[in-house]
């Protein structure tokens, strides 16, 4: 059983931060709210009971916050973050923090959240912790499969019975007569 009510997302964007100052349409059932604008599901939360209660997900701010790096520390999510990236964000600014917060935001949106760390070792690993040594060392593990193996050689190569005949190419490098070649 469930209820429909409109709701408005504030200029904060609660809801979905992409659809702030939209009206929103909400399906509230007993354990769950579901978000949606212009017919389109944006987002189920958990329903909670307890008072003056947010429900947030830090991964469904990443896009509002490529936007917005600098305000990547004072937001209230920052600590549900992944340690090592909330100690990587609190390290670099500008740039830097914007194109690795886009980093981030590729590997949730391609659902390996989980991954999000391990690449981020790895790159310190390699020395280089730049966004493109991120999403790098991110592909690198994601897409393990895609890897070539070595290929694998006889220890004895046998020997090669290939003789070209170059004579060919003497032709080429004789002086002309009268200015055509031969």
């Amino acid at each position: 059983m469930f209820r429909y009510e409109s709701l408005k997302a504030d200029k904060y964007g609660f809801l979905k931060l992409e659809f702030a100052g939209k009206v929103v349409q909400a399906k509230i059932y007993f354990d769950k709210i579901e978000a949606y604008c212009e017919r389109s599901l944006l987002k189920t939360f958990r329903r909670s009971y307890a008072r003056n209660s947010e429900d947030t997900d830090w991964k469904d701010y990443l896009p509002a916050l490529v936007k917005k790096p600098s305000a990547v520390e004072h937001t209230r999510f920052f600590n549900q973050t992944p340690k090592l990236w909330r100690e990587y964000l609190s390290s670099v600014a500008g740039q830097q923090r914007k194109s690795a917060l886009m980093v981030l935001s590729e590997i949730v949106q391609d659902g390996n959240e989980d991954l999000c760390e391990d690449a981020l070792e790895l790159a310190a690993e390699y020395g280089r912790l730049d966004s493109d040594n991120i999403r790098q060392c991110y592909l690198f593990i994601a897409k393990a499969e895609n890897h070539p193996k070595p290929l694998e050689l006889p220890s004895e190569v046998p020997p090669l019975n290939y003789q070209p005949d170059l004579s060919v190419y003497d032709s080429l490098s004789r002086p002309t007569t009268g200015g055509e070649p031969q």
